[in-house]
């Protein structure tokens, strides 16, 4: 391939992939939302492998880092079993939140029946995110008993020293669990539709699956409003100065709280936790999991 060639493709990758995939999840959704009520969901499987296999695709040929690149062994040794496991959990998590939200006699959309979807979902955004950036926050820099049960928790998704698509599944079930109720029972309660719930959702795991993107996507302004790779591959850095960028699909509440990095067109030096030693390595599931129970002297990464 020429260098002009190559020039315009690495500027189509660096420009238009947020665009695509963003669109892409638009069209689903409009597909999906203009069904039946009781088809919401029914094709999700299908758009989320069809956008894996596209994000995997760009991320193997134009990797920003080769350091963060997804390896065979690190497939099957870390990916695979935490994928495995946290589809488990949230199956189980989505089911119990059901029968909570179900057993009340709220019935969800009766206050804003009148109001549009797109309001409803960016308040519902807005409020999950809130909650879950301080929950995030907390569980990096609380001191005390609270903040080292929290962050042994959570360390697990920052143990790995690399940040690709299908790292975004590396979590404890713990967490998975405490991030559903969040999405979940919340929004639910403020009553909102299951239209609601269900695209917010899906806007959320879209954000969650681009924020881990090995590829050199820049979207400008749109990171002052969205949390994407630009900005959440640095709350992956080790080095703890730099390691902020706590909101999960919105950068407003990182901004407001003072915790916003933003480095248009820089990546951090190295990814993980500043004291791995301290820790089990990444591809120990067992351990990683058990990691909770132990006692430990580390009582948060700031």
């Amino acid at each position: 391939m020429s260098k002009p060639a190559r020039d315009r493709l690495e500027w189509a990758v660096r420009t238009l992939l947020y665009p695509f995939v963003a669109a892409l999840t638009l069209a689903y959704l409009a597909h999906e939302l203009s069904g039946p009520r009781p088809a919401i969901g029914r094709h999700y499987g299908i758009y989320l492998a069809a956008l894996l296999v596209f994000m995997i695709v760009i991320e193997m040929a134009h990797a920003l880092r080769s350091e963060w690149r997804m390896t065979r062994a690190t497939f099957l040794r870390r990916d695979l079993p935490f994928l495995v496991l946290g589809a488990s959990t949230i199956a189980a998590a989505n089911f119990a939140a059901a029968r909570i939200v179900s057993a009340h006699a709220i019935s969800p959309g009766s206050a804003l029946a009148d109001i549009p979807l797109l309001p409803c979902v960016i308040v519902s955004i807005l409020v999950t995110d809130f909650l879950w950036y301080w929950l995030h926050r907390v569980s990096h820099e609380a001191r005390g008993s609270a903040g080292r049960v929290l962050w042994r928790i959570h360390v697990a998704h920052h143990l790995p020293q690399q940040v690709y698509v299908l790292m975004h599944a590396i979590s404890h079930p713990i967490n998975a669990v405490i991030v559903r109720a969040i999405l979940t029972i919340p929004p639910y309660f403020i009553g909102f539709s299951p239209e609601v719930l269900f695209t917010t959702n899906v806007v959320i795991g879209l954000q969650g699956l681009v924020s881990h993107f090995n590829v050199d996507s820049r979207v400008g302004w749109l990171n002052y409003l969205l949390v994407g790779t630009e900005l959440h591959r640095y709350h992956h850095s080790a080095d703890l100065a730099e390691a902020k960028n706590f909101g999960a699909v919105v950068s407003v509440w990182d901004q407001l709280f003072g915790t916003f990095v933003y480095r248009p067109g820089e990546a951090p030096a190295a990814l993980g936790i500043d004291n791995p030693a301290h820790y089990p390595a990444d591809t120990q599931v067992l351990s990683v999991l058990l990691h909770p129970l132990r006692r430990s002297s580390q009582a948060t990464q700031a």
